[in-house]
C-alpha cells in the first residue's frame, strides 16, 4: 500500500469519500449539529470547493447520493479502511450508536469488499478513540483481522482528532 493521504486525491475523488462518509449521519434517521459541525470541518480540512461541500452536505439526507457506484470505484483504492474507520467515527459524532448505525456501516464496508471481521475491529477502534483509550490494543487486533496500520493514516477522523490536540489520536498516528 502507497503512503497516501486523502488530500492526494483529486477534489472529486475526496467529495465522493466524504459524501460516504456524510451518509452516515443521516443513517440513524436524524441529523444532529455535532454531526454536521463534523461534516464542515472534514470538507473544510479536505479543502472541498462549494459544489463539493454543497454535495457532501446533501449526502446527509438519505437516497441522495448513489453510494453504490462511489463504493465500488472506492473498493479498488487504499481509502477503504480509512473510510470505513470515519463512517464508525460519524456514527459515534451524535454520542450515540444505533443498530441502524451498525447495519449501514456493516453495509457500506460490505461494499467496499471488507469483512466481518475487519469491521468489528474498525469499529472497536474507534468506540476506543471515543473514549479516549490506548490505541495499542485497538490497532493490534486492526493487525490481526487485516486492516495494514498505515491504511488509517488517510482518516480525517484521526487526523482532525490529532489536529484537535486529542492525544489518544496523535498517538495512534504515530504509531501508524
Amino acid at each position: 500500500m502507497a503512503d497516501l493521504h486523502l488530500m492526494d486525491y483529486n477534489e472529486s475523488d475526496r467529495a465522493d469519500y466524504l459524501a460516504v462518509v456524510a451518509s452516515m449521519a443521516g443513517a440513524d434517521g436524524q441529523v444532529s449539529s455535532e454531526e454536521i459541525l463534523a461534516l464542515q470541518e472534514l470538507c473544510k480540512h479536505f479543502v472541498l470547493g462549494p459544489d463539493a461541500r454543497g454535495r457532501v452536505m446533501a449526502a446527509t439526507t438519505p437516497g441522495t447520493e448513489d453510494l453504490e457506484a462511489t463504493l465500488k470505484r472506492m473498493a479498488a483504492t487504499d481509502l477503504r479502511c480509512a473510510l470505513t474507520l470515519d463512517l464508525c467515527s460519524m456514527a459515534w459524532q451524535d454520542g450515540q450508536f444505533q443498530e441502524a448505525e451498525e447495519a449501514e456501516i456493516r453495509r457500506l464496508a460490505g461494499g467496499l469488499g471488507l469483512t466481518d471481521r475487519q469491521v468489528s475491529a474498525l469499529m472497536h477502534f474507534a468506540s476506543s478513540l471515543r473514549q479516549g483509550v490506548n490505541p495499542e490494543q485497538g490497532l493490534a487486533l486492526l493487525e490481526a483481522s487485516g486492516v495494514p496500520r498505515n491504511a488509517l493514516a488517510m482518516s480525517g477522523t484521526l487526523l482532525g482528532m490529532s489536529l484537535a490536540g486529542v492525544g489518544v489520536a496523535r498517538q495512534a498516528l504515530d504509531t501508524l
